[in-house]
């Protein structure tokens, strides 16, 4: 006579089958809530084993796959889950066969409120960005041994503990995660008048007030990928052309001590070195030339230069003028805009 199981056992082994035939995007927002030292208890319940691991230079690595007992009987999709954990951000990957796991992870992902490129159907187009507060996915799909993988990538930022200096906001790359940070009342989306015929999405921060800053986006879609940020002295974009705020001084501090609204005589005092302005026959006219000469780098900290004579002044009919040159002959000419760059894109020449 065959002995019988315990209840207990065979629905402890049920559940170990049947959760390990089942982790979801769902799943991967709850891992990024746990501490290190209880992931794994997590994925223990959800009949998963830590497989792969290592631990340099405070970068921590580790791979879980399904546990060798259920792994016997399972035919379910093939899974693996990757956690990366690093200074300033966590990643939670989850990979698997199954195109439908991942359609249905990027809907599940859309009705909880992700932003996302709207113009495309979840439950149909792939690969997409979701993002949420400091919370971004990204879905994807390659080849691993000549099998189609997808993929559903969680990526939790570290929110800055302070913003002092405007160069501190060169760590917000998405509107997203400005919301996250200054509360969805200081951001809005707008367009900026890149050119008298180009508009850019862009976020702007503080709008209409002294500390109002524009974030460009390489990517005007999902509104990431930071390309720049203009600490303007008047705000060119589409709402302020009909709102017309003026708003004076810029109050943002600069570590290097450059400010909206000094004058050429002042630059030239703070970078303790002469610099070329560009003249009109530039397409880049009144914008200091960008090099890393004295005490401000020109290649990261852009700044365009204005008066209300220039367009009328014979100095500026040449390609470059000096600094110095412009100071000797009382030009009076401010700083209008201060754009900093990202260490990745450099100001073109």
């Amino acid at each position: 006579m065959r002995k019988a199981i315990p209840l207990l056992l065979l629905l402890q082994a049920m559940s170990l089958l049947v959760t390990g035939q089942n982790f979801t995007v769902q799943d991967l927002v709850k891992l990024s809530a746990l501490s290190a030292g209880n992931i794994d208890h997590f994925m223990s319940r959800k009949g998963y084993a830590l497989t792969g691991g290592k631990m340099e230079n405070d970068i921590m690595e580790t791979e879980f796959t399904l546990k060798p007992g259920i792994k016997k009987n399972y035919v379910g999709p093939s899974r693996r889950i990757d956690i990366h954990f690093e200074k300033d951000r966590k990643t939670f990957t989850l990979y698997t066969s199954s195109q439908n796991e991942l359609l249905t992870g990027q809907e599940s992902l859309r009705t909880a409120g992700y932003f996302y490129d709207s113009t495309k159907n979840a439950l149909r187009d792939f690969p997409m960005l979701f993002q949420k507060g400091n919370a971004a996915v990204q879905t994807s799909v390659d080849t691993l041994d000549g099998s189609v993988r997808y993929a559903l990538t969680l990526t939790v930022r570290k929110l800055p503990d302070g913003v002092k200096y405007a160069e501190d906001l060169l760590q917000f790359d998405s509107h997203q995660l400005l919301v996250s940070f200054f509360g969805d009342q200081n951001v809005k989306k707008d367009l900026y008048y890149f050119s008298q015929h180009e508009l850019q999405q862009c976020s702007v921060l503080f709008s209409g007030t002294p500390y109002q800053v524009v974030f460009v986006w390489g990517d005007g879609v999902n509104l990431d990928q930071l390309s720049y940020i203009i600490v303007p002295h008047i705000l060119q974009t589409v709402s302020a052309v009909s709102d017309n705020p003026v708003t004076g001084h810029s109050e943002w501090q600069f570590r290097n001590g450059l400010y909206p609204g000094m004058d050429v005589k002042e630059l030239l005092r703070l970078n303790q070195v002469d610099f070329d302005i560009y003249g009109k026959q530039s397409d880049l006219a009144y914008m200091v030339k960008p090099e890393d000469a004295g005490k401000i780098d020109f290649k990261t900290t852009a700044v365009t230069l204005s008066c209300t004579t220039c367009d009328e002044l014979k100095i500026f009919n040449q390609p470059e003028v000096s600094a110095a040159t412009l100071a000797r002959n009382d030009i009076p000419m401010y700083v209008s805009d201060v754009i900093l760059y990202p260490a990745k894109a450099p100001v073109a020449n």
